[in-house]
């Protein structure tokens, strides 16, 4: 990849070359501490925010909404006329944590796959132009809840962006990571970079690296025990009882794929087909017809969950967990079951069973 530098005073001329033809979604920030992606118009553009931590919400929406019509359903001299309804909108992401880039490539793999496309997912993936900014500001970028270097998705990413922007002091380092992102380094906003830049960039990255916060997610003996399926009951019942069933850490992944359709009457002869977002802590989702739920109980659908997050077999087929390292399920979880801990809760758990029944065995064998 060839790198190049923009001035620090001019990075924002970025997002203005980027509003000639697409909508543009940044980083800003809300009231208190909070923060949130929202569309840059001339009135807020100065107010876009190059280091903060990651919003609560994940920049997933603009690829998969919450809720979006698939349909229109129209009934017409006795008959019914089915018109398909797709979101065309060309967007930029500028700002978009590598995490949340890891997290989008997830999708692609989910909703672009082989065996299926979804055509819905595929126009708004299509459409969109990504702006990674890498985390180099260790106070202001990274939270207390970040792990990405446990899961290798952060702080830089190192593919699926379009350009990415890597502060250095007083330029930004520009590189592309595809073919739209090349032409947009041609603009002279760029000028070309040297050896020191790119000496200066593995050198920030390795410091940010030392300078890492505490939390962390070992994940290999996890995936193991969840993959031999030797996850003890009362572990999954303890990660239950803690669970409110609120949803929070679904609405908040950046790798959760699940989702419900739903069709509703919007005129007199008129109905449209939703799809919206669903998690598998509601009691509904797993409910079938005729009301029977096969995963009733909380722990078997947070079984489900850490299952679909951590089983080789998906890690296998979708080519990484579905996980990200952001540690937004952290955050919002008022149970205190985010990825870092229901991991650290099964590698002790299942370690402490395992070693009791060697003893056992040993002190058998001596008798």
């Amino acid at each position: 990849m060839r790198a190049r530098i923009v001035e620090r005073a001019e990075v924002l001329k970025i997002v203005d070359l980027l509003r000639q033809t697409h909508e543009v979604i940044a980083p800003f920030y809300g009231r208190g501490r909070d923060s949130c992606f929202d569309t840059v118009t001339d009135e807020n553009r100065d107010q876009i925010q190059i280091h903060l931590p990651n919003p609560y919400y994940p920049p997933k929406r603009f690829v998969l909404p919450h809720i979006e019509r698939l349909f229109r359903m129209r009934k017409s001299n006795g008959s019914l006329q089915i018109e398909p309804t797709y979101d065309d909108k060309k967007r930029a992401i500028f700002g978009i944590r590598s995490c949340d880039v890891s997290g989008i490539h997830h999708l692609d793999r989910f909703y672009l796959g082989r065996n299926f496309r979804d055509p819905y997912y595929a126009k708004h993936r299509e459409n969109l132009f990504l702006v990674n900014v890498v985390c180099t500001d260790v106070e202001r970028d990274i939270d207390d809840s970040c792990f990405c270097l446990c899961a290798d998705t952060g702080p830089a990413a190192r593919e699926h962006f379009d350009l990415q922007l890597m502060d250095l002091g007083n330029v930004f380092l520009a590189v592309a990571g595809t073919p739209q992102g090349e032409a947009l380094l041609a603009n002279p906003l760029f000028k070309p970079g040297a050896a020191v830049h790119v000496a200066q960039r593995r050198a920030i990255l390795s410091d940010v690296r030392r300078r890492f916060k505490t939390m962390t997610s070992w994940f290999s003996a996890t995936v193991r025990y969840v993959t031999e399926g030797k996850i003890l009951e009362k572990t999954w019942e303890e990660i239950g009882n803690r669970c409110l069933e609120c949803g929070g850490c679904t609405y908040v992944c950046p790798a959760c794929t699940c989702f419900t359709v739903s069709d509703r009457q919007v005129g007199p002869d008129e109905f449209e087909r939703v799809r919206l977002w669903d998690a598998c802590a509601l009691v509904g989702f797993t409910r079938m017809a005729g009301g029977h739920n096969p995963r009733k109980a909380v722990h078997d659908r947070r079984n489900r969950r850490f299952f679909r997050k951590l089983s080789h077999y998906f890690i296998q087929r979708e080519l990484s967990m579905a996980c990200v390292g952001c540690g937004r399920c952290a955050e919002v979880c008022h149970g205190d079951i985010g990825m870092p801990s229901v991991v650290e809760m099964i590698r002790r758990a299942t370690a402490k069973a395992e070693s009791e029944a060697i003893t056992v065995k040993s002190q058998g064998g001596a008798l």
